[in-house]
């Protein structure tokens, strides 16, 4: 075992998400005498499956298991991991995470300490564990999966949840059957961002019933939530998701927005569809400014416009967090030359940055010296209507 060595475990179906995760993660200030890997584990049964098979693969004594939809924003995160689990009777890391396990085994309601960056499909937001929450690292008995570090190696329970739910649950429940405590650090801001979409959990129940009667000494606490699965919900915005694909393939985004104005007066939610409303609304906006350039009209295919939405979602976060000038020149430049609208911009802007008046006002000194006044008339105003607004934070427990 090398305990001078940190390995990344990531699950990947994505490679969009990986390579900007990867990004992130070579980022990292190392310790000194340190060093760092990354294993990929595709075309994985389960998230179970994955980790174990990255586990056995890598001699690191730290091992951090992420999802790829996770960037990592803080530099100084490796320094701050480390530092934990040399100086506490740790095994095991997260980013939030909670106490009070509810009998009904439905744990991610039960979160109440930590702090993510989250970004939704269609809004940005920092999650928090709790408005009152306590400013000190703070040992739980679960954590959330989309980040773990671990300093001790604990199989994966593949045998018991064969698919991408209660993996998190069932390992910090592991490392304290094997009397390792679970911690959650405190973070003045989130460290980590977690690009999230609306989880279908298909198989959700299935593995909260498997996973209430192996642990039902960790799954005591009364007053928790009931879990309840729409599966009429999730096979039709499938079927909608594919229709609206289609449309978008064909240009055809007047029938695209009556769907999304259905979908959106019925009041649920779908990540992918949720996606489809933001693309509708920039087609309108760029429309009813005619604009030269519209987003979407040089993309050959869907998954053409999928990459350049995301290119350019990822690129604006770099913007958002300060990055050099270099992490997203592609991005400045393309807006300079209006070959990304104006009305583009501003409606990703409000939808997938959380910080907006730092990006506003880089945005701001990009039209003025591109001499484009219209643009930098737009965004100052937008600015002024955020300028004296906090940053939005939601919190998972409600005091």
């Amino acid at each position: 075992m090398d305990d001078k060595k940190v390995v990344f475990i990531i699950c990947v179906n994505n490679e969009l998400y990986f390579k900007e995760c990867v990004y992130y993660i070579n980022r990292l200030v190392l310790p000194e005498g340190y060093s760092t890997d990354i294993i990929a584990i595709r075309g994985a049964d389960s998230m179970c499956a994955a980790y174990n098979a990255g586990m056995h693969s890598s001699d690191a004594k730290y091992k951090i298991y992420l999802h790829q939809d996770v960037m990592i924003r803080e530099s100084h995160f490796l320094e701050n991991i480390i530092a934990l689990f040399l100086k506490k009777d740790v095994g095991l890391i997260g980013m939030i995470g909670g106490n009070q396990m509810p009998k009904t085994g439905v744990t991610y309601r039960a979160w109440d300490v930590g702090m993510v960056d989250c970004r939704d499909p269609e809004m940005a937001y920092y999650l928090a564990g709790s408005k009152e929450g306590v400013k000190a690292d703070t040992f739980v008995e679960a954590v959330d999966g989309l980040l773990i570090a671990t300093q001790y190696d604990i199989s994966w329970r593949e045998d018991l949840f064969k698919h991408f739910d209660f993996y998190d649950v069932s390992q910090s429940f592991e490392m304290r059957k094997a009397g390792y405590k679970i911690l959650v650090p405190y973070q003045k801001s989130p460290w980590v961002i977690h690009d999230s979409s609306f989880a279908k959990l298909t198989y959700y129940d299935e593995a909260r019933k498997i996973c209430l009667r192996e642990y039902p000494e960790y799954l005591y606490a009364d007053g928790g939530f009931d879990f309840t699965y729409d599966k009429e919900w999730n096979e039709l915005s499938d079927l909608l998701a594919d229709q609206i694909k289609s449309l978008i393939e064909a240009h055809a985004w007047d029938s695209v927005g009556e769907i999304i104005e259905s979908y959106r007066r019925a009041g649920r939610k779908s990540s992918i569809l949720e996606t489809f409303g933001v693309w509708y609304d920039i087609y309108r906006k760029e429309k009813a400014a005619s604009v030269k350039n519209d987003f979407f009209s040089k993309c050959i295919d869907y998954q053409n416009m999928y990459e350049k939405y995301m290119t350019v979602r990822f690129l604006l976060r770099r913007m958002e967090l300060g990055l050099e000038e270099e992490a997203y020149r592609e991005l400045t430049y393309a807006i300079s030359t209006e070959a990304i609208s104006c009305e583009a911009v501003i409606e990703m802007v409000i939808r997938s940055v959380v910080d907006r008046k730092t990006v506003l006002i880089q945005l701001m000194a990009v039209y003025e010296k591109a001499g484009l006044d219209t643009s930098y008339e737009k965004c100052k105003n937008l600015y002024q209507l955020v300028e004296s607004k906090p940053n939005a934070v939601t919190f998972c427990k409600r005091e």
